[in-house]
């Protein structure tokens, strides 16, 4: 649910970005805030306590950021205070994160896999997949060993799932159906 809100406020944000042709200055202003909260835990505690009034979190927002943001991500910042959804900032980040690179023309993959990957490894398989799409791609690497082995992409809104843990639950399915048959 949260995602979907996200995905509106940033894609209201973007808007208002490509109007004022500034996506990339957007862009890093809310990097600016995101690393802010999650540098400083205190700071990401004040603003999400339900006792902090709205008001005092405004001033605080305005203190903090008002000279290294804009006023788009300022206002971004109060009226998601004004919701109570302070919470979703990293999400708003993500997904407008993921509007600029596909105007940029970049595509967004994650690539889960149950051991890190080698800085070659890295390469090697961002540069096959990028021939493969034909586009740029902007590659995240996340380590899950839940999955085993094998290899979880996300591209785009799509995911390809080449997981043992995925095709061992398959087989489990499988397993079930035919001894109820």
């Amino acid at each position: 649910m949260s995602e979907i809100v996200a995905n509106r406020y940033a894609q209201a944000l973007f808007e208002v970005a490509e109007e004022r042709d500034a996506i990339d200055t957007i862009e890093s202003q809310l990097h600016i805030v995101a690393e802010a909260l999650n540098e400083h835990e205190d700071l990401r505690r004040v603003l999400m306590h339900p006792q902090v009034s709205s008001e005092n979190k405004k001033e605080l927002v305005n203190k903090l950021f008002e000279d290294q943001t804009g006023l788009e991500v300022l206002n971004l910042l109060r009226l998601l205070i004004d919701r109570k959804r302070e919470a979703i900032i990293d999400e708003v980040l993500e997904a407008y994160t993921q509007m600029a690179n596909e105007k940029r023309g970049i595509l967004d993959v994650t690539v889960t896999t149950a051991v890190a990957l080698e800085k070659q490894e890295e390469q090697d398989l961002a540069e096959r997949l990028g021939q493969a799409l034909g586009k740029k791609l902007s590659i995240h690497v996340k380590v899950d060993k839940a999955i085993i082995g094998g290899i979880l992409l996300r591209i785009g809104d799509r995911l390809y799932d080449g997981t043992i843990a995925s095709k061992l639950a398959g087989f489990k399915q499988e397993i079930k159906v035919g001894r109820q048959g």
